[in-house]
């Protein structure tokens, strides 16, 4: 609801901020008898928008509501193709943010260099990464073990053959184009994951159903709701959340 309301407050800023460019701009060719130019009349909407927005919307809005007119103006002046294709581009690379909410993130030398610790002192044999994007992480830390296998899993189809690519020169590497809701993780040590917190609870559980003992899911930025980390790793900018598998007696009683 409250991200509902915020989009609203936005649009709304967004046209008010348009109406008063213009009729600023109104005003000034009666005063000096030239239009301005279409562009400042945008980045002038641009800079309302975001003053008008500044306490009434997150800060990540001020950028938002700063380009939008430029954008807006830009868009008359570009061919319509260029639009559906990158609507085509931003289908094959976003595709999972459409359809489960979770968007493309990119994780850095930090958190590989955090797993790796997990892995040699846990002695992880399998690890499965689950929205692995374009293998990055995968293909580094597979070089880094060979004698460790490395799944990901990813359905954005430019993302997947990215990540195909990376990985085909790696015996213990591979990754399948397969919603990895669907697929099943009971030959996995570990399964790592830099998804949104959207999905987290729902991963929790299919890892407390599906990992072996021993096993554990590893998240990136996100927290499982309800469920308390056994180790807080850090890993640069954010840090990396430790979940065993349960017992399975107690493994029932999920968090509400």
């Amino acid at each position: 609801m409250r991200r509902h309301l915020a989009l609203l407050i936005g649009f709304a800023v967004l046209a008010l901020a348009i109406l008063a460019s213009l009729l600023i701009a109104r005003a000034w060719t009666q005063w000096q008898g030239g239009m301005p130019d279409a562009w400042l009349i945008a980045l002038l909407a641009g800079v309302l928008a975001m003053l008008m927005g500044w306490r009434l919307l997150e800060p990540w809005w001020r950028g938002v509501l700063l380009v939008a007119p430029l954008v807006m103006w830009g868009g008359l002046q570009i061919h319509p193709g260029w639009f559906l294709a990158a609507a085509v581009v931003l289908l094959l690379v976003q595709f999972n943010a459409i359809r489960h909410r979770v968007p493309l993130y990119r994780s850095g030398t930090a958190v590989m260099d955090a797993l790796e610790v997990e892995i040699r002192e846990r002695g992880i044999r399998q690890l499965a990464d689950v929205g692995c994007g374009d293998g990055h992480v995968i293909t580094a830390l597979a070089r880094r073990f060979p004698e460790t296998q490395f799944t990901g899993f990813e359905t954005a189809p430019l993302l997947y053959l990215v990540a195909w690519w990376r990985c085909r020169q790696l015996s213990n590497c591979r990754v399948i184009f397969r919603d990895f809701w669907r697929a099943s993780w009971r030959d996995q040590d570990a399964v790592f994951t830099f998804l949104s917190p959207e999905p987290m609870l729902r991963i929790w559980r299919k890892c407390q159903r599906e990992l072996p003992e021993g096993g554990a899911l590893y998240s990136l930025a996100f927290e499982v709701p309800g469920v308390e980390a056994e180790s807080l790793i850090g890993a640069g900018r954010f840090d990396l959340y430790r979940y065993p598998r349960l017992p399975r007696q107690s493994a029932v009683a999920d968090p509400d």
